[in-house]
């Protein structure tokens, strides 16, 4: 039997159907065992991992418009996850910094999603899971800035 041109496939429809599906999940998760949404953890993490960042850097790294960061760092800072100050070296800015329970709801959340990637992985298997995690990381990477 041929082989099924990448083209015919319709990879976008299927990453874009899988992404939902997994977003889904691993939102209801986090929801439930950390009190967060898939989204505020992305910053959450980001927050942890390299300190106090631009509301713009925030965008940046997660692909998000400054009106999409605005509104998800304002529910983060009316939760009491994150804090939000201006740049005093740019006062057109705001720096965006974790709070103790920004910090637990990180930690909370790190072990959610670390479970979630091992059961993916499991249900990959180990070269699935490589070349999968390659697939996507080259296309992450590549994406082109839709500013263009």
């Amino acid at each position: 039997m041929a082989r099924v041109r990448a083209v015919d496939r319709r990879l976008f429809l299927l990453i874009e159907i899988a992404a939902r599906r997994l977003s889904r999940d691993a939102d209801q998760r986090l929801r439930a065992s950390a009190g967060v949404s898939a989204s505020q953890s992305a910053v959450l993490f980001l927050l942890l991992r390299r300190g106090e960042r631009r509301m713009g850097a925030i965008g940046e790294v997660l692909a998000l418009g400054a009106p999409a960061v605005t509104g998800l760092v304002t529910r983060m800072e009316e939760a009491g996850l994150v804090t939000r100050r201006r740049d005093v070296k740019d006062r057109r800015g705001a720096l965006v910094a974790l709070t103790e329970a920004g910090r637990h709801a990180a930690e909370q959340a790190d072990a959610v999603l670390r479970a979630f990637n091992a059961e993916l992985d499991e249900r990959l298997g180990d070269e699935a899971a490589d070349t999968l995690y390659d697939a996507l990381t080259r296309l992450a990477a590549d994406a082109p800035d839709a500013s263009r």
